[in-house]
């Protein structure tokens, strides 16, 4: 499950960019050939009792598109995708060699609002 290093690497993004500030939410945009509950699943374990623990994880989608000689010609997903930047049609099973995307690119880390100050 590569998924967990891809958000190890978010997760490092993410400190850098807060510095000690708590996060509210991340935002971030993944191809279709990478699995969300994964991204999901991959957060939320790494980021239990950390400085990101409480972040709410927004995910857009950005869609890989494959063009086969079957006449396939469409988006595609994470069971389409056999590693290492080879891609499968769903179509016919043709094997293909994938565009070079980003699978997650961090997009915005939103700091949570500082509780109002107490009065004397």
């Amino acid at each position: 499950m590569h998924e967990v290093g891809l958000v190890a690497d978010l997760i490092d993004a993410c400190l850098a960019e807060a510095g000690d500030a708590p996060v509210e939410r991340v935002v971030i945009r993944r191809a279709s050939t990478t699995s969300e509950d994964a991204i999901r699943q991959a957060f939320a374990m790494l980021t239990a009792g950390g400085p990101l623990g409480g972040a709410r994880l927004d995910a857009e989608l950005m869609p890989v598109r494959l063009a086969c000689g079957c006449g396939f010609d469409g988006p595609i997903g994470p069971d389409d995708d056999a590693g290492g930047g080879v891609l499968v049609c769903p179509g016919c099973g043709a094997i293909h060699r994938g565009p070079r995307t980003a699978e997650i690119e961090l997009l915005a880390v939103e700091i949570a609002a500082a509780p109002p100050a107490r009065g004397p």
